[in-house]
């Protein structure tokens, strides 16, 4: 009898410790090999389950999936009896867990662009590279006349006038701006410029007659207006009378033009050579009383100059 008894509690101790076997859960993938457990295994638990049903979840599912990691190193590091060592990892898994509730969508960073040109000012039909740069922009274009272009780039432009482009530039909720400026100028137009005087004297004389001096203002005006302009008065006389006597004549005539541009206009004397030829430039026949008239006169030599406008 006492023997039947011994054996019916072994048997009942068998069964007890097989079904207490059976009943060993798991925690974060690792078989229990025991009934109890600490009590941060728990908690790392209701952690992860928290963070596994917030909205966190949505924007951090790596991290996440680092607590779970820690976690089952952690109940790893538990039964192998490294007992510092697992209570850390399970601390780091519940952290990171906390800090994934608390994930939110990343706030949309603003566009930032910028806009250059090479050349400020350009002559008309020139060429100026037009470059820019962005950063969190999905779309940009550039205004006037181009249109939509890639985030980052540059282009060669060659406007007719001068112009503002405004490069705009589109990130998830926001636009940003950058402008820049080119002037266009218009290239002097060049003109060759020739300078002609004629003044007719009554005989023997040197004296510039009224009827003259709007001819000699117009060359004053001139060389005020270039003053690169120089040149040579040159005087000469008709036949009558000794060559020596005209050759002087003919000089005081040169220098009679000369006085009046220096002193009744401002003309600076160092801009001006007056040159007496007499009687040996004749440009009309000296035995006629008409081409004798013609052959008394002063000429203005300025030869020609290219002038920008």
């Amino acid at each position: 009898m006492k023997k039947i008894i011994i054996l019916s509690g072994l048997m009942i101790m068998i069964l007890s410790l097989c079904t207490s076997c059976s009943m060993y859960r798991q925690y974060f993938g690792v078989e229990n090999k025991a009934q109890t457990v600490p009590g941060d295994f728990d908690e790392t638990e209701a952690a992860l389950a928290r963070a596994e049903n917030s909205a966190g979840a949505k924007y951090c599912p790596d991290k996440i999936a680092q607590a779970k990691s820690l976690a089952h190193d952690g109940a790893e590091a538990y039964w192998a009896c490294r007992n510092t060592e697992s209570h850390k990892l399970l601390a780091d898994a519940r952290r990171l867990a906390e800090e994934a509730e608390q994930c939110a969508p990343q706030a949309a960073l603003a566009p930032e662009c910028n806009l250059v040109v090479s050349q400020a000012s350009i002559m008309k039909g020139q060429s100026a590279n037009l470059s820019w740069t962005s950063q969190n922009a999905k779309k940009c274009y550039i205004q006037p006349d181009i249109g939509p272009v890639e985030p980052q780039g540059s282009m060669t432009i060659t406007p007719t006038a001068d112009a503002t482009y405004t490069l705009t530039c589109s990130g998830d909720t926001e636009k940003a701006t950058s402008k820049t400026n080119i002037a266009v100028t218009t290239p002097p137009t060049r003109e060759e410029l020739c300078m002609k005087l004629n003044i007719e004297y009554d005989t023997d004389k040197a004296v510039i007659k009224p009827a003259y001096f709007p001819e000699v203002e117009k060359v004053a005006n001139v060389m005020k207006k270039y003053p690169q302009i120089k040149g040579t008065i040159e005087g000469h006389t008709d036949s009558v009378g000794g060559a020596k006597y005209n050759l002087k004549l003919s000089q005081k005539r040169a220098e009679s033009v000369v006085k009046m541009l220096v002193y009744k206009y401002g003309i600076d004397k160092s801009r001006l050579t007056a040159k007496g030829y007499g009687l040996t430039k004749p440009i009309a026949d000296n035995k006629t009383a008409a081409g004798r008239q013609k052959n008394r006169r002063t000429m203005a030599n300025f030869g020609c100059v290219t002038i920008e406008k």
